[in-house]
C-alpha cells in the first residue's frame, strides 16, 4: 500500500495522519494544530452566546432586587447551570447529530465512531465531552489543567485519539 493509506511493510500503522477503520476504510485524521484551531472557534461562540445569556441573566437579577450574598450564589448556580446547559446544547448535540461544531465545520474536521466511520451519537457525543468538559467544574483549581491534558493528550497517540476521543471510541478526520 501506498504512504497515504498508512499502513507499512509489516501490517502496523505508522504515525502518517491516517487510521484504518473497523469497517477496513481509511481516513485522514485531522492534524492537533487543526482541531486546536476548531476548539479556539469553538470557545469564541461559546463565549460570546454564554456573555449574552448572562448579561440578559444577571441584568434580571439586579432588577428583581437580588443583593449581597444572595445574589452571588444565585449567580454562581445560575453560571454553572447556563455553562452545563451550553456544553451539553451546542457540544454534545452539534457532535450526535452532525459529527461537527460550528468551529470544527469552518475548519474541515468532523468527530466519527472510531468503530463504523458514523456520526458518534449521543452515548459517544456525550462521553467525548463530560471528560474534558465537567473535570473542569468537579475538580477545583487542578481541574483545567485535567483538561488540558485531556486535550493535549492527542498529541502523544499514532492516530491523534485525546483521552476524550479514546473512551469514547471517536476519531477526528478531515472532510
Amino acid at each position: 500500500m501506498s504512504e497515504s493509506s498508512a499502513p507499512d511493510a509489516s501490517g502496523g500503522q505508522r504515525r502518517t495522519g491516517w487510521a484504518e477503520l473497523a469497517t477496513g476504510e481509511h481516513v485522514k485524521l485531522a492534524r492537533p494544530l487543526r482541531r486546536l484551531g476548531a476548539r479556539l472557534l469553538d470557545g469564541l461562540l461559546i463565549a460570546v452566546g454564554l456573555t449574552v445569556v448572562l448579561i440578559l441573566f444577571f441584568g434580571g437579577l439586579v432588577a428583581s432586587g437580588a443583593e449581597g450574598e444572595a445574589a452571588v450564589g444565585i449567580g454562581f448556580v445560575g453560571l454553572l447551570l447556563v455553562a452545563l446547559i451550553a456544553g451539553i446544547g451546542y457540544e454534545v448535540t452539534l457532535t450526535a447529530l452532525w459529527g461537527q461544531t460550528l468551529g470544527k465545520r469552518m475548519t474541515g474536521i468532523k468527530v466519527i465512531n472510531a468503530a463504523n466511520g458514523g456520526v458518534p451519537g449521543w452515548g459517544k457525543s456525550l462521553g467525548r465531552w463530560a471528560i474534558p468538559g465537567l473535570i473542569p467544574a468537579l475538580i477545583p483549581f487542578i481541574g483545567p489543567f485535567v483538561a488540558l491534558a485531556v486535550y493535549a493528550s492527542l498529541m502523544f497517540d499514532r492516530v491523534y485519539q485525546g483521552w476524550h476521543d479514546r473512551a469514547a471510541g471517536t476519531l477526528v478526520i478531515t472532510q
